[in-house]
C-alpha cells in the first residue's frame, strides 16, 4: 500500500460528513503516524542539478536540501494552495505562521525533521468544481494526482484529493460545501502540507554545515 493509499484510507470519511473541528485528529499527524507503521520513511525534496537522486520516485532528493530551502518550498506551496482554492484560511499568514509543525523524520538511519501543517477554511459552493480546478491546475504544474474521493452525497458534500509536486511536497485538499449551518463560515475545508525531511541540523540549534573557506596565503 502506498503512502497516499494510508492517507486516503485513514481520511476517506473525514472532512465531507460536516464540518472541520479543532479536536478532529490532524490529517498531516495521522499521515506521519501511518508512514511509521508502514515502514514508510522518505521524505520528499527539491529537485536540484547536483543533489543525489534516491530510489524513492515521489522524494528524488531526500534530505539533500538545507532548512531554509525546505521552508521556502513548504511555505510557496501553502500560498499557492491557499491562492488557487480561492477560500480563505484564516490562520494561514506566511508574515505570522501559525500552525505549523516542526516533525521529526527519518532517511535510513538517520533522523531529520520536517514541516507540516493543517489549515481549515471557508465553505466550497462546489466541492466537484474546486477539485477539478485544483487538478487541473496541478496537472498544469507536473504534479501527480494521488486520488480522487467523492463524497458529495454527504449532509455537507464534500471531496478529498491528493497530490504531489514534481519536488515530492504533499498535498491533501478537502472542500466542502455548507448545507447546514449557514451562520458558519469557517472551519468546513481544509489544506493539509507536507514537506519533505531535512538533515539540515540548524533545525535543531547547530549552524547549516557550510563549505569551508580556502585557507588564506597571507601576503
Amino acid at each position: 500500500m502506498t503512502r497516499e493509499q494510508n492517507i486516503l484510507t485513514t481520511f476517506s470519511n473525514a472532512r465531507s460528513r460536516g464540518p472541520a473541528r479543532n479536536t478532529a485528529p490532524s490529517l498531516v499527524s495521522a499521515l506521519i503516524a501511518a508512514l511509521l507503521l508502514f515502514g514508510v520513511t522518505g521524505c520528499a525534496i527539491l529537485p536540484g542539478r547536483t543533489n543525489p537522486m534516491t530510489s524513492d520516485p515521489d522524494r528524488p532528493y531526500n534530505g539533500t536540501r538545507t532548512a531554509d530551502t525546505v521552508r521556502n518550498d513548504f511555505y510557496d506551496t501553502i500560498d499557492d494552495t491557499v491562492k488557487q482554492t480561492g477560500l480563505t484560511f484564516p490562520d494561514w499568514n506566511r508574515a505570522d505562521p501559525k500552525r505549523i509543525s516542526r516533525d521529526t523524520c527519518a532517511i535510513g538511519s538517520k533522523a531529520g525533521k520536517q514541516f507540516s501543517i493543517d489549515l481549515r477554511g471557508g465553505a466550497s459552493p462546489d466541492p466537484k468544481a474546486a477539485v477539478e480546478k485544483i487538478r487541473a491546475y496541478w496537472e498544469s504544474k507536473n504534479w501527480t494526482i494521488e486520488s480522487i474521493i467523492d463524497h458529495t452525497d454527504a449532509p455537507n458534500p464534500g471531496m478529498q484529493i491528493a497530490a504531489t509536486s514534481p519536488t515530492g511536497i504533499l498535498v491533501v485538499y478537502n472542500p466542502t460545501k455548507n448545507n447546514t449551518n449557514p451562520g458558519k463560515t469557517t472551519d468546513w475545508s481544509s489544506i493539509s502540507v507536507e514537506s519533505d525531511c531535512t538533515l539540515d541540523p540548524s533545525l535543531n540549534g547547530v549552524p547549516t554545515p557550510r563549505t569551508s573557506p580556502p585557507p588564506s596565503t597571507g601576503s
